[in-house]
């Protein structure tokens, strides 16, 4: 089990506790705000019309313990959310990781062959120059003979 699936697990179980605890406060809670209600009942000093007091009581309780739960829930989500995103990272980062490792030998080879490039004496393409460098002082040899030759004569 990796660290992000304990942690994982961690959370739930700390979510879960908080939701239980939640509900039994609500409960006692209930309990004792309902105490002065019932001495005032059985001392007869509430009318129907108060009792509606005690119901209003109860409701403003219920929701505050319900936003409570639905807190703990989206704090919940979140953090699960989180974990998630961690883990997401994690298996792009395995990925990316491999495909680095199948992509590197390719690149050494490459390296290889122009080491091996650079070494070697470059191949000679001024072939055509000196061709062509052969033409020029022909021809200029053959305008030197024939102004020796007219020189000559």
């Amino acid at each position: 089990m990796s660290k992000l699936q304990k942690l994982e697990l961690l959370k739930d179980s700390l979510q879960q506790a908080i939701d239980r605890a939640v509900s039994s406060i609500g409960q006692i809670h209930q309990q004792i705000a309902d105490l002065p209600f019932e001495l005032l009942e059985r001392a007869g000093v509430l009318s129907e019309d108060k009792l509606a007091l005690r119901e209003r009581n109860r409701q403003a309780a219920t929701m505050v313990y319900d936003a409570i739960r639905r807190i703990n829930q989206q704090i919940g989500d979140l953090v699960s959310d989180q974990i998630e995103n961690l883990e997401d990272a994690q298996h792009i980062k395995r990925v990316m990781e491999e495909n680095e490792d199948e992509a590197a030998p390719a690149p050494k080879k490459k390296a290889a062959a122009k080491k091996a490039a650079a070494s070697k004496p470059a191949a000679r393409k001024p072939a055509v120059k000196k061709a062509a460098a052969k033409r020029a002082p022909a021809k200029k040899t053959v305008a030197k003979a024939a102004g020796k030759t007219a020189g000559k004569s």
